[in-house]
């Protein structure tokens, strides 16, 4: 990706939601270190799938009304209301100090904060993306996903070394707030004009689109299934690889996220043009088997090299598989039903988030964390096989 490309074709809206979604993905992935937390206060890797898992499920019960409330409030409003409640739910563990039942109640409102926001930061980009240059927007937009995962985790692991948990729920809290502000900067009337000309504009015909049509849909259907996996094979990764690292007795292990995702970044950064020019529909499964593999290399966490080479695999396949994913959904999408889409989209990945911690929990309390490592990432290759496949008979035919 040249500079040329990154000044051309972006107006300030765009970097404007890439500020908020950067600011909010830093917070995020400040929580890698949140399971951590649960062990410090008496948990397993059962309390951790819990209480992770129940956030995701806060998130995912909220979407029913997204989709009114984004018509009625508008996309800006929704996520700058949602991001500032976030920031307070956040600012609510400090004063927790066990697991009972406040901890859930916290973890219930900031899931449910933060799927809105996420939700309604991911509609805006819809309406936002230059046409004819998806593949590439969505590349340079999820840096604003992958460049925080990179810097997020060091900086957690900095915190806690030299001033505990509270310090990195204040910092949490503080950035969702600057999201917050970068979001009221949007322009309403500038994003609701850029709205209605992205219908207008629009290569999907217009018509009436459910929940049920959208999800049913003959393109969309496989990229539903493979954003699910998706979102589970990541989610075995933020979960479970820092209680994993310090019970093999890894001191550091912020740097195995940041190399996971500053490949990812470097390679959207110098490699984007390759979605279009080789085509995402190509890419995809590859990437998805690049990511299970990653994963599943996990399971050798604390042998020589292992989590080198999970952060090297990982980075690649999540470096083309997340934008490659997301910009054949939007080209499928009909026109006027962006909104539902944001929230199939999105309610699959909290659904992801959701599920996985829940049953990778009780297999890694059965078995151990190694087993679900390998687990996870063979689901992972199993949907990449089957996307690729799915793509082959629809070429054929």
């Amino acid at each position: 990706m040249s500079a040329s490309a990154l000044r051309s074709g972006y107006q300030l809206d765009f970097w404007l939601v890439f500020a908020a979604s950067s600011a909010v993905g830093v917070a995020a992935n400040l929580f890698v270190f949140f399971p951590v937390y649960i062990v410090r206060q008496g948990g397993n890797a059962v309390a951790i799938g819990a209480i992770v898992g129940v956030g995701a499920l806060a998130a995912l019960a909220a979407r029913p009304a997204l989709v009114p409330l984004i018509e009625g409030r508008g996309r800006r409003s929704v996520a700058l209301w949602s991001l500032m409640l976030e920031a307070v739910a956040i600012a609510l563990y400090v004063p927790l100090h066990s697991l009972g039942w406040p901890i859930y109640a916290v973890r219930v409102l900031q899931g449910a904060a933060d799927g809105t926001a996420r939700a309604a930061l991911f509609a805006l980009v819809f309406d936002i993306l230059p046409q004819g240059r998806r593949g590439e927007a969505m590349a340079l937009f999820s840096l604003s996903g992958q460049g925080p995962a990179a810097v997020g985790p060091p900086i957690g692991e900095a915190l806690l070394q030299f001033f505990g948990f509270n310090m990195l729920f204040g910092v949490a809290a503080l950035l969702c707030a600057l999201a917050a502000a970068a979001t009221a900067m949007l322009p309403r009337k500038h994003v609701e004009n850029r709205s209605a000309r992205v219908r207008e504009q629009s290569s999907t015909p217009v018509k009436g689109s459910s929940y049920r049509t959208l999800l049913l849909d003959r393109k969309l259907l496989p990229l539903w299934l493979v954003s699910f996996v998706f979102a589970f094979a990541l989610a075995a990764r933020l979960s479970f690889v820092a209680p994993f690292a310090y019970q093999k007795n890894i001191a550091q292990v912020g740097w195995y996220f940041a190399l996971y995702s500053g490949i990812a970044v470097a390679l959207r950064l110098f490699g984007a043009s390759v979605l279009d020019r080789v085509g995402v529909e190509r890419v995809l499964g590859p990437a998805m088997g690049l990511l299970g593999a990653g994963v599943a290399l996990l399971a050798l966490t604390g042998t020589s090299g292992a989590l080198l080479g999970a952060a090297m695999l990982g980075g690649v396949g999540h470096s083309y598989a997340y934008p490659a994913m997301s910009a054949m959904i939007i080209a499928h999408t009909p026109a006027d039903a962006f909104g539902e889409s944001s929230v199939v989209y999105t309610s699959l990945f909290d659904f992801g988030s959701m599920l996985a911690p829940y049953l990778l929990g009780l297999v890694a309390a059965l078995w151990g964390y190694a087993p679900m490592f390998v687990l996870a990432g063979l689901v992972s290759i199993a949907a990449g096989v089957y996307f690729g496949a799915t793509e082959w008979r629809a070429t054929e035919s």
